[in-house]
């Protein structure tokens, strides 16, 4: 007698997760145009890459080597500011052919640049500035994540569920206009800060102390006269404190014939 045996998988097993999060599926577009990078330098037809055939989630476009993608308009909806994110890449095949992008604005009003504070984590050659964004060929910056600059836009004139035009700005001359869609930072958006790094406002406080002291002695007939004089101050500042200062000054005058 035989026994036949037949495997079965479990739910768990047989389960495939998928990229539940925006943030996932932006790393996951981010990492496959990096790869096609160095492959379509060598590949590339003329100046229409197949890089340009990989749909993202929402807002692209391209000019030139500068392609655009994954762009969303992030909105608090207390304060009105907004976070614009999404990838910037230069897919020139010459890594010394860099291209700078000058500015971005969304539905006409401009966006402040804000550099990262570490650096650390921005591709090799990308240099970030509060006016400008230089990023060397096959080379791309994440807009809004982790370790990369942001995009804020305070009192953005937009509305969450909406389509607005987010228009970037290179130095070579060229301009990208694309459409994306506007979100409240809520849910799968609520990591992003529309309100920059910058935002919170912070208590400070100024002290000043001035200390004097003279001292002064005479004597008379031949002599001779010594004086002294010391001071001290001290001041300390901090939220609902005022300075304060000290000063002792003392002579002593003596005389010798």
């Amino acid at each position: 007698m035989s026994s036949i045996h037949t495997s079965t998988s479990t739910p768990r097993a047989s389960r495939i997760s998928p990229l539940r999060t925006r943030r996932a599926r932006a790393v996951l577009a981010g990492v496959a145009v990096l790869v096609a990078l160095p492959v379509l330098a060598a590949c590339s037809a003329g100046n229409s890459p197949e890089v340009y055939n990989i749909k993202p989630d929402n807002g692209e476009g391209q000019s030139g080597y500068m392609y655009i993608s994954n762009v969303w308009v992030v909105q608090d909806q207390t304060t009105g500011n907004a976070e614009v994110i999404g990838q910037v890449a230069n897919t020139d095949p010459t890594a010394t052919n860099s291209n700078t992008l000058t500015s971005v604005t969304v539905n006409g009003v401009p966006a402040t640049i804000v550099p990262p504070a570490d650096t650390s984590q921005l591709a090799y050659g990308v240099q970030v500035s509060s006016s400008s964004v230089t990023i060397p060929g096959l080379k791309s910056v994440q807009f809004g994540e982790t370790g990369q600059p942001e995009l804020d836009v305070a009192n953005a004139d937009v509305t969450a569920g909406s389509n607005t035009n987010v228009v970037y700005t290179f130095s070579g001359g060229q301009t990208v206009t694309v459409a994306a869609i506007v979100e409240p930072n809520t849910g799968q958006w609520s990591t992003y800060n529309p309100n920059g790094p910058n935002s919170t406002s912070s208590a400070s406080a100024s002290a000043t102390g001035t200390a004097t002291a003279t001292a002064s002695g005479t004597a008379k007939a031949t002599g001779t006269a010594k004086a002294t004089g010391t001071a001290s101050s001290t001041a300390s500042s901090s939220v609902g404190t005022t300075a304060t200062s000290t000063a002792t000054g003392s002579a002593s005058p003596s005389a010798t014939r």
